[in-house]
């Protein structure tokens, strides 16, 4: 790695390489499942990112990142003081590869952190077709994690340290097919204190909370097939270190398609998406995820 391309990446020394921490949706997890109901999911997801920004301003490096994830969640629908709710817990395997000016770092791949999420739905009504529901998101700090790796640009798959979420969620029936979604939430970091990022000691990495929005209108065709269209919006997230000020601030735009189709032995949802514009980090040029959910 020469001099220059050192240099770029030592103003982003405590930029992490996985996506920003926001909860994204899909249309359809607003509606509550009916109790009882349990659900077994395994999905791929392939992240592909370029371009790398710092506080607005595209770097002069040719960096290319990608990051595939196999993720296994299992949840259940019950009742909670008579109104629905769920919960799941997942685990996933990560994937990292860099190449241009960043085929120097290693590539690494391994678990990363235990993610559960419990949602409640205090107003329902189906025949309106109108839900409003709260989720909070907790990640605990299971996954694989070396400090070495925070030295030139934290590559980890878990993030060790603690993270949650709290979202809340409006999904209304505008016409006989036609859905309209709207959602925001904010996340919380926990401190990181085994990280180097530039100094030669050990430190902490700290990160400030990151917000969220989303919107999305969704169309079903028939009882197999529905389509959407989402857009997400994330601000905050800024990072510091002992030796470096709070920076890194995330403003992106992105979008996303999502459709989803009803099989007998379950749903099998695809979805394409990517960065509109982001002020701080990896632009993701595109976002493939493929998700089969068994009911039972």
């Amino acid at each position: 790695m020469n001099a220059s391309v050192s240099t770029m990446l030592g103003l982003l020394m405590s930029l992490m390489v996985l996506p920003a921490q926001a909860i994204d949706l899909v249309p359809l997890d607003v509606i509550p499942p009916p109790p009882g109901l349990s659900a077994v999911s395994l999905a791929y997801i392939s992240s592909h990112r370029g371009d790398l920004y710092r506080e607005g301003e595209r770097l002069e490096l040719d960096s290319r990142l990608n990051l595939d994830q196999l993720q296994l969640r299992l949840g259940h629908a019950f009742e909670l003081a008579g109104n629905p709710s769920y919960f799941y817990a997942q685990v996933a395997n990560l994937r990292i590869r860099t190449s241009g000016d960043l085929g120097a770092i290693d590539d690494i791949g391994g678990l990363g952190d235990l993610g559960m999420m419990y949602a409640i739905w205090p107003y329902v009504d189906r025949e309106a077709g109108r839900y409003v529901g709260i989720a909070a998101y907790l990640s605990l700090p299971t996954g694989q994690y070396d400090a070495e790796r925070t030295r030139v640009l934290n590559t980890n798959p878990g993030e060790n340290r603690v993270r949650g979420a709290l979202q809340t969620g409006f999904s209304q029936r505008l016409l006989d097919r036609l859905d309209w979604l709207v959602a925001g939430d904010v996340a919380w970091f926990g401190d990181n204190d085994d990280y180097f990022g530039n100094s030669p000691v050990m430190g902490t990495l700290s990160q400030q909370p990151l917000y969220s929005a989303q919107t999305a209108l969704s169309y079903q065709f028939n009882r197999m097939l529905a389509l959407s269209l989402s857009y997400f919006y994330n601000a905050g997230g800024a990072t510091r270190t002992e030796v470096t000020p709070w920076s890194n601030d995330l403003s992106a735009h992105r979008y996303g398609l999502v459709g989803y189709l009803n099989l007998p032995v379950g749903r099998l949802t695809l979805e394409y998406g990517g960065d509109l514009e982001t002020r701080s980090g990896f632009f993701e040029n595109h976002r493939w995820v493929l998700r089969f959910a068994h009911f039972f």
